[in-house]
């Protein structure tokens, strides 16, 4: 009977550790599912994405090598994969050849500030590849000089345009390593190791491609609309181009298209317009006077000559609404609204050359920031237009 309920006991303990070993692989695949879905999700969120491709060398390029990092908000995680290259060491009569090896790694980095600020702070922890070594200690002992392990980063990231440079120092403590037993000595001291790269945020080169082409586009055809104007002009006869406009100002977001002419506390004039059920766009003209006495003007926000602002606000408050929102506007008060300003963009200012000094706007590729909040929050207009506005 004892001899039973061992058996019985060790086929049921066989069972439980059989059970809780699937339940486990159980929840590791779902973590795992649980994490690709997350890190997907957000790859396709216009406002957050920044996957980088890097060349370079040190540990996070493998040695000589690249890695591509994919970054949400201010946490970034890379994958890396390169060659060291062939190493002699000749001593104590030894002629000790370290092969080429090929690496790979993976790390975790925090940026702090924001992309916009252009020189960021970097940490973060590196694992994988850490170092092919020799010392005269080991002798012609057997050992495995090819050293994986943990690092931590520190460094400074320049830029976060389209090309960026990242300059770090990975310190190794030596005692974080696999296998230590089979690396003899490694662990005696630490390792300080310098790494460069320069990388190319795959995100803002298509986004800079896609506005590129459009922008030749338009500017094709504001070439033919300008030659058409000035032509039509001579003669006296309607402006096409304010005609189309005009046809092309119904709003397509199924809003009211309200809009608003106004002066600031400064005397210069502000456009305005509801472009969403919480969102407001504004051109502010930086000199007064700025849209009359021409039938057309072209400005580019991000050129030298600043000529207009264009900033978009967005509250959720009850009641609140363009007439008010202007308000505050005039008064320069900004508390509890979120307040966008624009890096990127074209603005075409269409004056009618009649006596109540019509005009009507169109922005065109615009890039805007959250002014608030610290980290990436973007904005993305392809085109929006402001039609028949009078100067009060």
């Amino acid at each position: 009977m004892q001899v039973k309920r061992k058996i019985i006991l060790t086929l049921t303990l066989i069972s439980y550790f059989a059970l809780m070993q699937t339940i486990k692989k159980i929840v590791n695949i779902f973590f795992l599912l649980c994490i690709i879905s997350f890190i997907a999700k957000q790859a396709f969120s216009q406002d957050k994405r920044f996957v980088i491709v890097k060349v370079g060398f040190g540990l996070p390029y493998g040695a000589f090598g690249g890695n591509l990092e994919y970054r949400w908000e201010n946490i970034g995680g890379y994958v890396g994969a390169g060659i060291m290259k062939s190493q002699n060491y000749r001593d104590i009569n030894l002629d000790i050849n370290l092969a080429k090896t090929f690496n790979t790694c993976v790390g975790l980095k925090y940026y702090f500030l924001r992309p916009i600020d252009g020189l960021r702070p970097v940490l973060g922890i590196h694992a994988g590849w850490l170092n092919n070594y020799y010392t005269n200690k080991i002798g012609s002992t057997n050992y495995s000089y090819n050293v994986y392990g943990l690092a931590a980063i520190a460094g400074f990231n320049f830029s976060e345009n389209i090309v960026s440079l990242e300059i770090n120092i990975l310190i190794d403590p030596g005692f974080a390593i696999i296998k230590p037993k089979t690396h003899p000595y490694y662990s005696d001291k630490g390792y300080f190791t310098p790494s460069v790269g320069v990388g190319v945020n795959l995100y803002a080169l298509r986004l800079y491609l896609k506005n590129n082409k459009r922008r030749k586009e338009r500017n094709e055809i504001d070439t033919v609309f300008v030659q058409l104007n000035n032509n039509i002009t001579e003669n006296k006869k309607p402006n096409p181009l304010s005609q189309k406009i005009a046809i092309e100002c119904n709003d397509t977001l199924g809003f009211k298209a309200i809009k608003t002419l106004f002066k600031d506390s400064q005397g210069k004039i502000v456009a305005g317009k509801q472009i969403a059920e919480n969102a407001y766009i504004f051109v502010r003209f930086q000199k007064t006077g700025a849209i009359i006495g021409e039938s057309l003007q072209v400005n580019y926000i991000d050129s030298s000559n600043k000529q207009i602002e264009v900033f978009v606000i967005k509250t959720n408050i009850k009641g609140e609404n363009i007439e008010s929102i202007s308000g505050k506007i005039k008064t320069n008060n900004f508390n509890n609204l979120q307040y966008y300003y624009t890096i990127q963009g074209k603005v075409t200012t269409f004056y009618y050359g009649n006596n109540k000094n019509n005009i009507s706007i169109r922005l065109n590729d615009l890039k805007l920031f959250d002014k608030n909040k610290e980290h990436n929050s973007q904005l993305y207009y392809d085109e929006i237009l402001i039609c028949l506005l009078s100067e009060n």
